[in-house]
């Protein structure tokens, strides 16, 4: 008897779509993700470079000396932990190496635009997506639930946006870059409202 289970199942064009919605969305966050870190980045070594020429000028330095001396050491400990920071971390080094993995995130979404979709299409994107990852540094996770924000916000309507986006305050969304905050308590209304409803059906079905 022939074991019809053992047989590999062709992909429907409702799965191949789903799974070609699922592949775009992941590609989409990641250009989101590594274009914010790139900006910050090189963001943090333009200020910092900003700050060492603005505070190093003589003019500057002379008119901070002539002031309360607490102003001049406060000046002086901003200039060097900035610039302190920017040497162990490598702003620079960062930036470029975000802004990389950006550019080779954004080329396999160009694969997908530029061929006909099918299996080996989508089974080969996801080959180069984990050759990719295998180069990316340890994420920021909150940094990343802003960016999937960002693509929720590009892709649906402003009624279904304020179903699906993350509610993530200023501060978090400002220091996301420099604090690794944790995203665990984080749902979105219509995942709260799935967990209520699974909620409400588990203790109907106990009673």
């Amino acid at each position: 008897q022939t074991n019809t289970k053992a047989r590999p199942q062709k992909m429907t064009d409702s799965t191949l779509a789903d799974n070609l919605y699922e592949l775009r969305f992941y590609l989409q966050r990641c250009v989101r993700y590594h274009m914010r870190r790139s900006a910050f980045f090189l963001k943090w070594q333009r200020v910092t470079s900003f700050v060492g020429v603005v505070f190093g000028s003589a003019a500057l330095t002379s008119l901070i000396n002539q002031a309360d001396p607490r102003l001049s050491i406060a000046f002086a400990l901003v200039v060097t932990v900035m610039s302190a920071f920017d040497l162990v971390v490598g702003t620079g080094q960062h930036a470029w190496l975000h802004n990389d993995l950006r550019k080779r995130f954004l080329e396999q979404l160009g694969v997908l635009d530029a061929q006909q979709v099918t299996p080996e299409l989508l089974a080969e994107v996801r080959h180069q997506i984990r050759r990719i990852e295998a180069d990316e540094p340890a994420d920021r996770v909150m940094v990343n639930l802003i960016a999937t924000n960002d693509v929720i916000r590009s892709t649906f309507g402003r009624d279904e946006v304020e179903e699906h986006v993350y509610d993530i305050g200023w501060c978090k969304r400002v220091t996301a870059n420099l604090i690794d905050w944790g995203i665990d308590k984080y749902r979105t209304k219509a995942q709260a409202k799935e967990d209520s409803e699974s909620s409400s059906h588990s203790t109907t079905t106990v009673a």
